[in-house]
């Protein structure tokens, strides 16, 4: 009788845990969530669009690959 209930101490124990850390976790990325939503709006369009189209300076020359002659 006391491996039994030993066993089941444990098992409940075990589910126990595993939905508390489910629960942790569902409000850690919900928290997170909301801190890219946040974050992602403060970004200014143009901050945006800089990144998305980086200024080229006119004055560089086109890329030229060398290959290495022996």
């Amino acid at each position: 009788m006391g491996l039994f209930r030993t066993l089941l101490i444990i098992i409940l124990m075990f589910y126990a845990f595993s939905m508390i850390i489910k629960l942790v976790f569902k409000r850690k990325m919900k928290k997170l969530e909301q801190q890219m939503k946040a974050y992602s709006q403060d970004e200014t369009p143009s901050a945006r669009d800089e990144a998305r189209n980086p200024h080229v300076d006119p004055n560089i020359g086109e890329y030229t690959d060398f290959e290495e002659v022996e």
